[in-house]
C-alpha cells in the first residue's frame, strides 16, 4: 500500500513540477520528482516548507499596519522630529546614542517612553491636536516640541 501512494505521489509531483523522466535529464528529473513526492507524502512538512501561510499572514499584517506612521530619531542628545504627526499615529523612536533617553511630555501629554541606548521603540501619539513640549527625563537639557495635527 505504501508503494502505491509513493508512486502516485511521484506522478503527482512530476505533473506539478512539469518534469518528465524522458531524455538526458531523466536521472535529475526523477530525483527532483522523488524529492517532491517525499514532501507530498508528508503534508505537514510540505506545508511548513512551502511558505503558503507566510504570504497570507504577511499581507494580513500589512493590512493591519496603521495608516499614519511617524519617526523620531535621537542622535547626539537631540530629538529629530517630523514637522507634524497625525493624531493617534504610531510613532517609532530610534535612539542612536550610547545612552538611554526618554520621550516624555513635560505637561500632561499622556506619553512617557523609555528608549534604551541603541534601541527602537514605538508609542501611540496623543489623539488631541496641539504642541507638546518634550524632554528626556535622564537628560533634562534635551528638549523638543512634538506637534500633533
Amino acid at each position: 500500500m505504501k508503494v502505491r501512494y509513493g508512486i502516485s505521489a511521484l506522478m503527482l509531483a512530476a505533473v506539478l513540477t512539469g518534469t518528465t523522466a524522458c531524455g538526458s535529464d531523466a536521472e535529475s528529473s526523477t530525483s527532483e520528482a522523488t524529492s517532491a513526492a517525499s514532501e507530498a507524502a508528508a503534508p505537514e512538512s510540505a506545508a511548513a516548507t512551502t511558505g503558503a501561510g507566510t504570504s497570507a499572514s504577511g499581507s494580513a499584517s500589512a493590512e493591519a499596519a496603521p495608516e499614519e506612521e511617524a519617526m523620531i530619531t535621537i542622535t547626539d542628545f537631540e530629538y529629530m522630529m517630523p514637522e507634524t504627526i497625525a493624531p493617534g499615529a504610531e510613532v517609532t523612536v530610534t535612539n542612536e546614542d550610547d545612552a538611554p533617553h526618554t520621550v516624555t511630555a513635560e505637561d500632561d501629554g499622556g506619553f512617557d517612553v523609555d528608549v534604551p541606548a541603541g534601541e527602537t521603540v514605538t508609542f501611540t501619539a496623543p489623539e488631541e491636536a496641539g504642541e507638546y513640549a518634550v524632554i528626556c527625563t535622564y537628560h533634562p537639557e534635551m528638549s523638543g516640541t512634538l506637534v500633533i495635527g
